[in-house]
């Protein structure tokens, strides 16, 4: 294979990964590798770019009539030994590693499966609150890897854009303001973007074209606003009110986004009005992360400190601004969410 469509690959596999449907199909974390081994090349391309999408049971019966013994010893592999590098990132509570775990192996470690004692010096390479450039550092000491740091940050960029991440939250079985708050600044920070009518999906161009037709303003999702959003593509996206719909819609049972659910109806930034029963002008304002903030046609979280996470526009994504001098006009306590105030220490 050439270095070329080797890299291409990598780039392919990096998608395949962010997309929970195919993640939890077969095999998980390798079915990137079984595509790559059972599809022509010019179709995964089109997976990777958007023009196509995956029928993950014609995917399981084309592995069945295509993949041979030897592959699929191979793949279980590499199955079983991630499997257990996760165990046991589990046991040392580094469990927030998975996903770097899962890139540098897959890429860098997989032909390393069968050396002795792999996953414990492997799993010795995490530390708690350790930067991905030490990770890449130390991997790279360890077993003699040249990992190029600017490389993996790329992918990880890619795949945390289409990540549904709840890092931090307090209790997933409940919809409450803290964990509201969570949400938002994960999204924030891995860079989801805005598209017109978003809500969390992950972008492809058949999602812009569609967008674009429902809402053809240039102020919503069409006309030149169409280009913009490709800046989007492989990323989750979501509009102003989409932001807290996302969340609001989130089911971590399924992992996914599932429209009208945990009782919270299709609203738009100003038909949510409609139902607050607690809220008021922004200069009456309490200090209590996870409110709305709202001004005609936008909305946005309070996430404390005097900060807003908001999904500003297609030019911009989800962004972080300060409360003060940004225009909100009315406070309020989104309908359906849990009010829980942060106790002082």
């Amino acid at each position: 294979m050439s270095a070329t469509i080797g890299a291409a690959l990598k780039k392919i596999l990096v998608a395949l990964l962010s997309d929970p449907k195919v993640i939890k199909t077969i095999f998980g974390i390798i079915i990137g590798i079984i595509i790559i081994v059972v599809m022509p090349i010019i179709a995964v391309v089109s997976v990777f770019n958007g023009s196509m999408d995956i029928d993950t049971d014609k995917l399981n019966q084309s592995i069945q009539e295509n993949i041979s013994a030897e592959q699929m010893e191979n793949l279980q592999l590499i199955n079983d030994t991630m499997t257990e590098v996760e165990n046991q990132l589990k046991n040392k509570k580094l469990s927030d590693y998975n996903t770097q775990a899962e890139v540098i192996y897959l890429f860098s470690l997989s032909d390393k499966s069968e050396d002795e004692d792999f996953v414990k010096n492997f799993v010795s390479c995490f530390k708690k609150n350790q930067s991905d450039e030490d990770l890449i550092k130390t991997v790279n000491q360890k077993f003699g890897t040249e990992i190029k740091y600017d490389e993996f940050q790329k992918m990880m960029q890619s795949i945390k854009g289409a990540e549904i991440s709840t890092a931090g939250f307090t209790d997933k079985t409940t919809k409450n303001n803290l964990d509201l708050v969570k949400w938002c600044e994960n999204a924030y920070k891995n860079g989801w973007g805005y598209i017109y009518g978003g809500y969390g999906q992950v972008c492809t161009k058949q999602y812009l074209d569609q967008q674009a037709s429902l809402y053809p303003g240039n102020n919503e999702a069409g006309s030149e606003m169409r280009q913009v959003g490709e800046k989007w593509l492989g990323k989750r996206v979501v509009d102003c009110i989409g932001l807290i719909k996302s969340y609001a819609w989130y089911n971590a049972d399924s992992d996914q986004i599932t429209v009208g659910s945990n009782g919270f109806t299709d609203c738009g930034a100003n038909t949510i009005r409609n139902n607050v029963k607690e809220g008021g002008a922004i200069s009456t304002m309490p200090d209590i992360p996870g409110l709305a903030v709202w001004m005609d046609g936008h909305i946005g979280v309070y996430v404390g400190n005097g900060e807003v996470i908001e999904a500003q526009g297609t030019a911009y994504g989800v962004v972080k601004t300060q409360l003060k001098n940004r225009g909100w006009t009315k406070w309020m306590k989104i309908p359906n969410i849990k009010y829980v105030e942060v106790k002082s220490k």
